[in-house]
Order: structure tokens, then C-alpha cells, then sequence
């Protein structure tokens, strides 16, 4: 009992983990809906284990528990004890961030309690230790360790079966509130556990207010306050994740965030879903609070895998297709569009646990643009995919724009937001640094533009030098950036050059330097970013030496 029980924390840890739990919450699951399923699942297993209880005690001839329908009694006694401890188990997941820390030590706190009661109960059979001391332990373990209500409760039974030889079944009523009935404690299991599901209830509801007061009431003012002080408790001033940031998405537009690993792009995903509360300012979707119940609203796919891996693909999307309202007579149709769109229906049937780390991401991704949401947060969405099944995805995320919802999209590949963004930012230590359309960064931060040109090489001749003497000469300014067997890269500044007149001059020259090929463009949206990261750790380092 002490393993299966331990297996239920390990379950609930890991769903909360992998953030499993907070995307069927962004779905449209209500707390009650989540818990009452899970411990509704949890004792039918429970109940399993307990009828194979009941066959041992059958099979060693344990009579008084099994025999003239006392199974009912002892079944009961089971599921109770069951109904009180479950909910404990869900209580206790919320300590551990490690599912296998959870089981193990949720095991263990079973196990223990376990062999407490029955060393206190064997204390007690001795006349050396009837005293008050005890009767008073006897309460505290009532309340703290459950089972050993059980085992009075099995006490209580054997007691009552052994004067049944000798009374009448009347008197001997094993349901009575006397010193031989049950009652008490079936009471006490039962109250406990009500208590316990409660209190559940209240961490995972009322808990979010208390959290949102304690992060912007309490902890900023005490950091305020630490902060006046800093030269004496600060060697360096506290780092933010995300800083002042102010921004409005539109319906059908897809915005996107650039940025390096730490610049706080995930922190702003898990304000805005509602994962983690803000320190301070608000977030509002469709005009409603984050704080309010506005979960259903939103699609999710978080950086990590948030797949159940006991389940099959198609069957996690069927899930969230009906947490997401829609009709059953047309989630199978719909399921399989969006297993299509992300190139996943040869392993729809399989169990996730077998799939790689970029057919999760496909199914996430599938998932998270399900259902009729206002903005859809896609953390990196594409990452692992091959290019087949990143052009399907960029297809489906091109058709829910059109479809009205808002997409906020964060990638490492620049081609895939030239594709997909309408806007960009690019952050930098938590705050926005630029903003505008691709096509804007390139033209405020784009300072030079790229000239690529391929020269025929012959024996004998010296085109090549001839060439950087020219360009040199008729581009001043101009920098190398990359040579390599007659292909030489160049970056000119754009007050030294138009088009027109970049365009004639080597048509004029194409012959005389033999050009077999050239090209004249803007630096990519991917040099931009870079030379923006450089600058930050540039001026980072310099404050650093200062």
C-alpha cells in the first residue's frame, strides 16, 4: 500500500512538472473536474489492490476478516482508509519539484507511519504503559498517521469476533461508538478525509489570490526596502527577469520574441498563462484579467513536453479537443487536421513515452492551436522538426491567424519569424530593446549592406586583387568579411552606396573582372539580432571592469 500510495504522488508531481497540468487547466479544466477525476481514478485502482487483499487473507484463513460477510466490513474499512489518504498524498506532491524524490520519500512517510502505529499499539498492550501519556498519543496519531485508525479499526473486529462466541450479535454491534465498535474511526477516516480534498481545493483556488498579494505586497515592498540598503546587503543590484514591459497584440496577428537564453522570454510566457504571478503590473486578455478565470482563452505550448506518456498522441488530442468544447460528433475529423498539420499520423497510435523529443514538440504544438483560444503562446514550437513538417506548421499557424487569434511566438531560427512575424522584439535582460516589423528592424539597425560576388579564377591573372583594389576605391569603407576560392564576401556602408548605382558599376565591371555571378542585399534579420546581443554584452562587460 505504502508503494501505491506513493505512486499517486508520483503522478501528480510529474503532471505538474512537465506542466501537463497548468495546459489541461489552459484548456478549459476546472480544479474540480482535475482532483475529483484523479482521486476517482486513484481509488478504483486502490480498490484493485485491496481485493487482492481480501484473497490473501482468504487464501491464510484469516476467517474473521473474510468470513459471514465481514469482507464488507474489512472492503469498507479499506476504501475509507483509502479516501483518507489519497488527498494526503496530493497535499504532500505540492512539497516536491522531483517525481522520484516524491515517491520515494511519500513511500517512506507511509511506511513509517505505518510501523509507528503498530509499535504504539503493541506499547499499549503492556501494563507498564497504561498511563496518560499514551491515551494522549493515541489522539495525535489518530490525527497524524492514518493508518493506525486502520489497525484499531482490524482490532476492533478481531475483539468484536471473539465475543460473538460467547454474546449475541446484538450486543456486539461492531459499528457502535463503544470501546469494541468502529465507528469512531470509520468517522475520523472519513472526516479527514473531506478535510484534506478541502484544503486541496483551496491551495489550487483561493491559494492563487494569496500568491498574486504575497509576490506584489509583501515581497516587493521587502525588497524595496533591502534595496535602500543595498551598499550594505548588495555587492550588485538585484537582476529582474522581465523589466517594464508594455506591449498590445492584436487579433490576427503573429508577434514574435527574439532573444538570448536568459533574456526572459519564458518568464514573460508563464506571466501571461498564468503559470507563475507578476511582482507587479497586470496582464489582460480580451479585455479580462489573467488573475480571473480567462485560462480557457489561451493556447500553450510551454518549452518543456507536457505529454502523458501512458497515453497514445491521438488520444492526448481527443483529450484537449474535448476540454476545449468541441462537438463530439466532429472530434475525430478535427483531431486528424491537426495530426495532418503537424505531420504526426504515423505514430498517432503509438504511446507517447516512445515517441522523440521533436514528436512531442509536433503533438504540444498540435494541442496548443486547438480550440477556439484568443492568443496562442508557442515557446519555440519547431524545434527538432524537420523542414517537411516546419512548413506544415508554419501553414497551420499562418491559418489561425486568419482564423482571428493572436499567436506570440518565441524561435532561434530568424527564418522561421521572417516567415511567420508580422512584429518582432528583441529582448535583452528582460526588457524590449527593438520593436517593429522585420522588415523595420533591418532598416533602422542595418548599417551596411552584404555584397557577395564570385570571380573566375585563371592561372596567371591576379583578378581577385585587382578586384578588392576597385571595390576598395569605389566603396569606401568597405570591410571583408569572408573569402574563400574566388567567392569574397564584403559589408558597405549605406552612405557610400544606392542600388542603382552599386548595380551599374558592376554590370560595368562584370566583364573586365571576369564576375561569374553577384548579389547585393540587406543584412539578415539574424545579423541584426546578433549585432544587438553584441552590443548589450559589450556594454555589460564594460560596466563589469568599471
Amino acid at each position: 500500500m505504502a508503494i501505491m500510495f506513493g505512486g499517486f504522488g508520483f503522478q501528480t508531481v510529474m503532471e505538474r512538472t512537465t506542466k501537463a497540468k497548468h495546459i489541461q487547466f489552459v484548456s478549459g479544466a476546472c480544479v474540480l473536474t482535475y482532483w475529483l477525476s484523479a482521486l476517482l481514478c486513484d481509488l478504483i485502482c486502490f480498490s484493485i489492490l485491496c481485493c487482492l487483499f481480501l484473497g490473501v487473507f482468504k487464501y491464510c484463513e484469516v476467517d474473521y476478516l473474510v468470513e459471514d460477510y465481514h469482507f464488507l466490513d474489512t472492503m469498507m474499512i479499506f476504501m475509507l482508509y483509502g479516501w483518507s489518504v489519497v488527498p494526503l498524498m496530493y497535499l504532500g506532491s505540492f512539497l516536491f519539484s522531483s517525481s522520484a524524490a516524491a515517491f520515494v520519500k511519500l513511500t517512506l512517510f507511509n511506511y513509517v507511519s505505518t510501523s509507528i502505529s503498530i509499535t504504539n499499539k503493541i506499547l499499549r498492550q503492556l501494563p507498564i504503559f497504561y498511563i496518560a501519556y499514551f491515551c494522549n498519543l493515541k489522539c495525535i496519531l489518530n490525527l497524524y498517521f492514518l493508518t493506525f485508525a486502520v489497525i484499531l479499526d482490524f482490532v476492533s473486529i478481531f475483539k468484536v469476533r471473539l465475543s460473538l462466541l460467547s454474546s449475541s450479535v446484538l450486543e456486539n454491534n461492531i459499528y457502535s461508538f463503544g470501546e469494541r465498535g468502529i465507528a469512531k474511526f470509520l468517522i475520523t477516516l472519513a472526516a479527514l478525509g473531506l478535510f484534506y480534498l478541502l484544503l486541496l481545493f483551496f491551495l489550487e483556488t483561493a491559494f492563487w489570490r494569496l500568491k498574486i498579494f504575497v509576490f506584489q505586497k509583501i515581497i516587493f515592498n521587502v525588497y524595496n526596502i533591502f534595496v535602500k540598503g543595498k551598499k550594505i546587503y548588495f555587492k550588485c543590484p538585484a537582476i529582474r527577469a522581465v523589466r517594464n514591459i508594455s506591449l498590445v497584440v492584436k487579433k490576427s496577428e503573429c508577434f514574435g520574441l527574439l532573444g538570448l537564453n536568459g533574456a526572459g522570454k519564458t518568464s514573460i510566457f508563464k506571466i501571461s498563462t498564468g503559470d507563475v504571478p507578476a511582482t507587479s503590473g497586470k496582464v489582460f486578455i480580451d479585455g479580462i484579467s489573467i488573475t480571473e478565470n480567462v485560462r480557457s482563452r489561451i493556447g500553450y505550448c510551454p518549452q518543456s513536453d507536457p505529454v502523458l506518456g501512458h497515453m497514445t498522441g491521438r488520444e492526448l488530442l481527443i483529450m484537449y479537443a474535448r476540454l476545449r468544447g468541441v462537438p463530439e460528433p466532429h472530434i475525430y475529423e478535427y483531431v486528424e487536421t491537426f495530426l495532418h498539420s503537424v505531420h504526426l499520423e504515423p505514430h498517432a497510435d503509438k504511446f507517447m513515452y516512445t515517441y522523440s523529443g521533436a514528436n512531442k514538440r509536433r503533438l504540444t504544438t498540435a494541442a496548443a492551436l486547438m480550440g477556439k483560444s484568443s492568443v496562442v503562446f508557442l515557446d519555440e514550437p519547431s524545434l527538432g522538426m524537420d523542414l517537411m513538417a516546419r512548413r506544415l506548421l508554419w501553414d497551420t499557424v499562418t491559418l489561425m491567424c486568419k482564423t482571428g487569434k493572436a499567436i506570440v511566438i518565441t524561435s532561434h531560427s530568424m527564418e522561421e519569424c521572417e516567415a511567420l512575424c508580422t512584429r518582432l522584439a528583441i529582448m535583452v535582460k528582460g526588457r524590449f530593446n527593438c520593436l517593429g516589423s522585420p522588415q523595420h528592424l533591418k532598416n533602422k539597425f542595418s548599417d551596411v549592406y552584404t555584397l557577395t560576388a564570385k570571380i573566375k579564377m585563371d592561372k596567371g591573372e591576379d583578378r581577385l586583387e585587382k578586384f578588392k583594389e576597385f571595390i576598395a576605391s569605389t566603396f569606401p569603407g568597405s570591410i571583408i568579411t569572408q573569402e574563400h576560392q574566388g567567392i569574397i564576401d564584403y559589408h558597405i556602408p549605406r552612405k557610400e552606396i544606392c542600388w542603382g548605382k552599386a548595380v551599374s558599376v558592376l554590370e560595368e565591371t562584370k566583364a573586365l573582372f571576369k564576375l561569374e555571378d553577384y548579389s547585393i542585399s540587406q543584412i539578415t534579420l539574424e545579423q541584426v539580432f546578433l549585432t544587438i546581443a553584441n552590443i548589450d554584452k559589450m556594454e555589460s562587460s564594460q560596466e563589469i571592469k568599471l
